[in-house]
């Protein structure tokens, strides 16, 4: 038969000390002398005793410690994109500094069907904008604070670079005339799931999306160096593993025209384009976009940005250590060999 689980009035019963006693061992340490909390909690862990439930908690005091990150992509990407897990590592050195809990809330609406789990956080950060803006729906109907990280909400504090004079400024550096063949590797220009664009017609808003306002730096470049922008020279790049995309770059960098450079609006592609223009022995001014270390090793031009200060003042600001208002970070331009 299965021991029944004990609850807070029956662990207090049992030490001969008061509920709140015990509660405070748990959640308000500074009110108990050391020697007390921790023989509370020595007799708490032989009982199997963890502590007040998150929901008693949350109905007695209206917060749950909780802090709900929403995510543009699966969770699976954002555990292997270098981009993502180093904007999550400095979301969560500001909450382990603060004692409070992440929650990591996926993009699909699958998800949500019958659980409830976006009512759990006492505020949210939403990571990018995902797909399916429903979600986000989800999220503004809770009423709590909403920090919005790489686009921007109406009237939500957004966290952000200057990602159209960053894009404009890497374009110039690597464009040298205006007989260079351009070719944009964008990140979820449109809604389609397709590799190359019908048309330019269909793309997310810069409010909506950080690769239109790159889209839209790259533009201005090219136009001022009087190159006209064909649809064919913008390709959109998903989720690929290494090998389809290194396949796909290998099609790019052998066709009948050459590319002089190549615009990749992360150092992820950037990377895989330079090992596959090393490995065809191709002359191609590569360059990328966010700075992550592996570009610096790759000899990699790119643009470095703030992101782990990202997750930092998202954090900070989810916790209400900041002030509710967007916030523009400094970004660099690094050039190194590769353009």
């Amino acid at each position: 038969m299965q021991r029944k689980k004990p609850t807070l009035k029956t662990v207090a019963a049992h030490l001969g000390v008061s509920t709140a006693t015990v509660s405070n061992a748990f959640n308000r340490p500074s009110q108990l002398s050391k020697a007390l909390r921790e023989s509370i909690l020595l007799e708490c862990e032989k009982l199997g005793y963890t502590g007040p439930s998150i929901t008693a908690r949350s109905l007695r005091t209206g917060k749950t410690g909780v802090i709900g990150v929403l995510l543009a992509d699966n969770l699976a990407y954002n555990f292997t994109d270098p981009v993502a897990t180093e904007f999550l590592a400095g979301v969560s050195k500001t909450l382990d500094e603060a004692h409070v809990n992440m929650l990591l809330l996926p993009p699909s609406r699958e998800n949500y069907q019958n659980t409830q789990v976006e009512t759990i956080p006492d505020s949210f950060i939403v990571y990018g904008k995902p797909v399916d803006s429903n979600i986000i729906d989800l999220i503004l109907r809770q009423h709590k604070p909403v920090v919005a990280v790489d686009f921007s909400l109406p009237d939500i504090p957004s966290i952000n670079i200057d990602n159209h004079k960053a894009s404009y400024d890497i374009a110039m550096h690597a464009i040298h005339s205006s007989d260079d063949n351009v070719l944009i590797l964008g990140l979820r220009l449109e809604p389609s799931t397709s590799l190359s664009l019908a048309n330019l017609d269909n793309l997310y808003s810069s409010e909506e999306s950080v690769s239109r306002c790159r889209f839209n730096g790259y533009k201005q470049a090219l136009e001022e160096n009087g190159i006209t922008l064909s649809n064919e020279n913008v390709w959109q790049i998903h989720d690929l593993e290494e090998a389809t995309l290194k396949t796909m770059l290998r099609g790019a960098l052998t066709a009948p025209k050459k590319v002089d450079v190549l615009l990749c609006m992360s150092d992820k592609i950037a990377l895989a384009a330079l090992s596959v223009a090393k490995e065809l022995n191709v002359n191609t001014r590569i360059v990328g976009f966010d700075g992550i270390p592996k570009s610096a090793e790759a000899e990699l031009t790119t643009v470095q940005q703030p992101i782990a200060k990202k997750g930092q003042i998202a954090a900070q600001m989810a916790l209400g250590q900041l002030p509710y208002e967007s916030i523009q970070l400094e970004s660099e331009l690094i050039i190194r060999s590769s353009s």
